[in-house]
């Protein structure tokens, strides 16, 4: 990786002050760690796809400059400048609540890794702790879990942008950070995200298990259609590792490793945002609970189960049954 270009900078919001931070050149501490936020921030598997306008924004204008290395210094600052207006604002909307806008560092950088060239601007948050040489509270950047907004420009030919990819640990993306600062355009709305993706989920993950995991189709599908219905944004990194990737499978058979990297691959080919916020009333799917047995009977499921200590099937006299462990069951059913 070559950085190309980097300037840091912290705001004074007593004095409505931008700070430039200096970054020394060679090795030191806090070049390894803005070398490794940008890779974190890369490589960010949560961030989400943003387009830019047709007509040119300022954050265009004044990052052609930064790339073209026409008053670079100038447009670097005017950028910080109109994040510390950014984040003024929102501390305005919310003083009443007794909250503060998270105070951080502005790092901005243009990164050359391999043929692939990026602008980023990173806010790193700062938190608080204590030191133990002087038993105060102090205010750094953590170096192991860092906390960050960011903004990654992919560049194309003659370093155009093409477009977006926005990060925020958070639990929901910032507006005031894709929208008001960086003036970008989202790809796709939240309802086509939410609507499209639980389908595609559906169409290329769960209908091709139904017939040879059907244990497991049932499982995953429930427990997929609860984590949208249960959730205020969708990462889909974030249901990979909670849904798909701890599941132990009912049949040995079923590799979730490849379930897993199938539906990573889902965004790309499904066209449809990996990170978006969900609107709860288009999940139309309903959890699996009557699972029909005879033209007269059928199996009622309230929640997931272990199938393997609760339902079995068995052959008798080349007649298919199903055997359910029950105590209540069992009494109704017994011989008087």
């Amino acid at each position: 990786m070559t950085i190309d270009f980097q300037k840091a900078f912290k705001f004074d919001l007593d004095t409505n002050r931008v700070l430039e931070v200096p970054t020394p050149e060679g090795e030191t501490d806090f070049g390894e760690y803005i070398g490794g936020l940008i890779i974190d921030v890369v490589a960010d598997a949560r961030s989400k796809k943003y387009l830019f306008p047709a007509d040119e924004t300022t954050t265009m204008a004044d990052m052609a400059k930064i790339l073209a290395d026409d008053h670079s210094d100038v447009a670097a600052r005017r950028f910080a400048r109109r994040l510390m207006t950014a984040e003024a604002r929102v501390q305005g909307r919310i003083e009443h609540l007794n909250k503060e806008v998270q105070r951080g560092m502005m790092i901005q950088a243009v990164v050359t890794m391999g043929e692939l060239r990026y602008f980023l601007i990173i806010k790193a948050e700062h938190f608080d702790f204590i030191d133990e040489s002087s038993t105060l509270k102090s205010t750094g950047l953590p170096i192991k879990k860092k906390i960050f907004k960011a903004f990654c420009a992919h560049l194309g030919e003659d370093d155009a942008p093409t477009h977006a990819k926005v990060s925020d640990y958070r639990t929901v993306i910032s507006t005031y950070w894709w929208q008001d600062f960086l003036e970008l355009k989202e790809e796709y709305t939240d309802e086509y995200n939410t609507i499209k993706s639980f389908e595609a989920l559906e169409r290329k993950i769960f209908n091709p298990m139904k017939e040879k995991h059907p244990r497991d189709y049932m499982y995953l599908r429930n427990a997929t259609v609860q984590y949208y219905r249960s959730k205020e944004e969708f990462v889909l990194e974030d249901y990979v590792q909670s849904i798909i990737a701890p599941y132990i499978p009912e049949d040995e058979t079923l590799e979730m490793d490849k379930v897993a990297d199938r539906v990573r691959a889902l965004p790309e080919k499904q066209e449809f945002d990996g990170r978006f916020r969900v609107i709860t009333n288009k999940i139309k799917k309903r959890i699996i609970k009557h699972l029909p047995l005879t033209p007269q009977l059928e199996l009622v499921i309230k929640e997931n189960i272990n199938w393997d200590r609760t339902v079995k099937s068995v052959v008798v006299d080349n007649l298919k049954h199903i055997l359910i462990r029950t105590d209540a069951g069992y009494d109704h059913f017994k011989p008087s």
